[in-house]
């Protein structure tokens, strides 16, 4: 797997990118009234990453698939997963804010996850994290060229730094069907 681009910036960048996501995951796309077109709605795939996005026609993400279990969320819902030796993870999704302009063409998705809490054998992660893709949409529809970045907190074994932030650029193809490879979550 790829190593992620580590971009360490100064505390007051930080505290920018931090304000200006909040203000963004508050409000509700104006250039759209909250409507995708059709070739923006549907399901994004992140070539090489397990990131999978499926986007409503209403501007708003049903699910996702995060590379932290590979696992398919819901925004403000908790997944449960029974792990292979029987112990159960659950993962809490927060809001997920969309905005489309179409002017350009550029294309935002907020991924929160509220609280993580994996177990598996004697090993245990809790923590959160916040993944924020931006960038254009193709004019057929077909590939987003977003930038990602990454804020998380998985605690001491997957420490991060207060004024580091991953970032890369990450592309993602539309679907035409959704992949049916994830485990589905407990019941």
């Amino acid at each position: 797997m790829k190593k992620l681009a580590v971009a360490t910036i100064s505390p007051f960048i930080l505290l920018l990118l931090i304000v200006v996501g909040c203000q963004q995951s508050s409000r509700r796309p104006t250039d759209t009234a909250g409507l995708l077109p059709p070739e923006v709605a549907g399901t994004w795939k992140a070539q090489g990453s397990p990131w999978e996005i499926v986007l409503s026609p209403q501007g708003t993400v049903t699910s996702a698939v995060i590379p932290m279990g590979r696992v398919r969320i819901k925004p403000n819902q908790t997944t449960k997963v029974e792990m292979k030796d029987g112990s159960v993870s659950t993962y809490t999704a927060g809001d997920c804010p969309v905005d489309y302009k179409p002017a350009n063409r550029e294309l935002f998705v907020s991924i929160k996850m509220e609280e993580i809490h994996i177990k598996y054998m004697d090993n245990v992660i809790d923590g959160n994290s916040v993944d924020r893709f931006v960038g254009p949409v193709s004019q057929d529809g077909n590939v987003w060229m977003a930038d990602w970045i990454s804020v998380f907190d998985y605690g001491p074994r997957f420490p991060q730094g207060p004024n580091d932030v991953y970032a890369q650029p990450i592309v993602f193809e539309k679907l035409e069907q959704q992949d049916e490879t994830v485990p589905p979550p407990l019941q």
